[in-house]
């Protein structure tokens, strides 16, 4: 339910305010594009920041909470603290520090991640997106705020992050790009392979599947469906159907935060297929339209957004032959350029249908966010003791 009132007000906010904080401009191909003002984009996210931020209960939310209040309150034992989790020294050690010197209160802890995610991505948005009403739509829909700013928490902290720098992408500024990669991602994976055992805290990371980004930088960026991402893809199916990708994941999660999850792959049976099919639905709009990427006024974002798409889709596909439990953490990297993608293809290359396929593709997320909602988490409590919400 709380989710559905965060679609409402989105859709409420962005039609009604749309014409007096965002302006129109009329592209050379007839397209209708709309700049955003700052103002149009805090009311946007207003309620989805508040309602995430200020929650207390809802999927892995308890153990986030649970993490913040047993985190030590001296600096020498967050060594201890973080390797009885998962290490990311890094994230605990700013929970840490934040803990001690500013205020000893896992709420405002939480709220302030939800802040910041919001904060980065919406951001990212208004100055990518020709359409941040449809934008922020499809990031609610698409279950990111649910599963990724509500339940991976800590992981989406550095989707966001990276997605803030897109522009580093874009620019090839890859002396800025790849050292913030390798810290997010932390240096442990790196040197425990060259006998080093121990790295200082503050270089051991946010979350190691950051790893992926490392690799997309040298597919992602160029023209749109352009021959590395298709050996990118190629490579990845090799894997599906060889079997390597088990070898693969066996050795990439050795020594890091994954270990556990291991344990329980051989149980896991892989991305349910219609979560396989949703995330190729990107792909699948541009591969119809793939000719109107030749024109030259088409924008770098939106090449680069389509390449991400291909990964995206490729490493679902991957995860559902081998384990959605590990792989499937790996796509939210890529998936979130479908914020700008699907608006994009919607005004530009369908824009004779654009009235009738922007109704489609909105109920197709809508469904997606159903079934993902009432279906697969349909016993799952959300609740806010500070709003008073106790609802399932």
């Amino acid at each position: 339910m709380v989710f559905w009132v965060m679609v409402a007000w989105v859709l409420a906010v962005g039609f009604f305010l749309r014409d007096s904080l965002t302006t129109r401009r009329v592209c050379d191909d007839g397209a209708i594009e709309y700049s955003s003002t700052a103002l149009y984009s805090f009311l946007l996210f207003l309620l989805p920041v508040i309602l995430i931020g200020l929650r207390s209960d809802f999927v892995d939310t308890a153990s986030y909470i649970k993490s913040f209040e047993t985190a030590p309150l001296s600096m020498a034992k967050l060594e201890e603290f973080a390797d009885i989790r998962d290490h990311s020294k890094l994230y605990y050690g700013f929970q840490v520090i934040f803990k001690i010197y500013f205020i000893n209160n896992a709420q405002v802890w939480i709220a302030l991640i939800a802040v910041l995610q919001s904060v980065l991505v919406m951001r990212t948005l208004r100055k990518y997106s020709c359409n941040l009403m449809l934008s922020s739509y499809f990031l609610v829909t698409s279950c990111m705020v649910a599963q990724w700013m509500c339940n991976g928490m800590r992981q989406f902290i550095a989707v966001a992050v990276l997605f803030a720098c897109t522009r580093w992408l874009l620019e090839n500024k890859w002396y800025f790009y790849l050292p913030l990669a390798v810290l997010l991602m932390g240096l442990t994976p790196i040197t425990k392979r060259l006998g080093i055992e121990a790295v200082p805290w503050y270089l051991d990371g946010i979350h190691q599947s950051v790893l992926i980004m490392i690799l997309a930088y040298f597919f992602v960026p160029g023209k749109a469906f352009n021959k590395r991402v298709w050996i990118l893809a190629a490579i990845f199916a090799v894997l599906i159907v060889t079997g390597g990708i088990d070898a693969v994941l066996d050795t990439s999660v050795e020594n890091t935060t994954y270990v556990k999850d291991m344990e329980y792959v051989e149980a896991d049976t892989g991305t349910n297929w219609f979560r396989v099919a949703f995330n190729a639905i990107p792909m699948v709009l541009a591969l119809i339209v793939r000719k109107e990427f030749d024109k030259e006024e088409t924008p770098q974002i939106i090449h680069l957004s389509v390449n991400a798409s291909v990964i995206t889709t490729v490493l679902y596909v991957a995860s559902a032959f081998t384990s959605g439990m590990f792989v499937g953490r790996l796509p939210i990297y890529t998936e979130i350029y479908s914020l700008i993608l699907i608006p994009w293809l919607l005004c530009h290359p369908y824009k004779k249908y654009q009235k009738l396929m922007t109704a489609g593709v909105m109920i197709l997320y809508a469904a997606f966010m159903f079934y993902q909602i009432n279906v697969m988490w349909k016993n799952v409590k959300f609740a806010s003791e500070v709003l008073g919400i106790n609802v399932e």
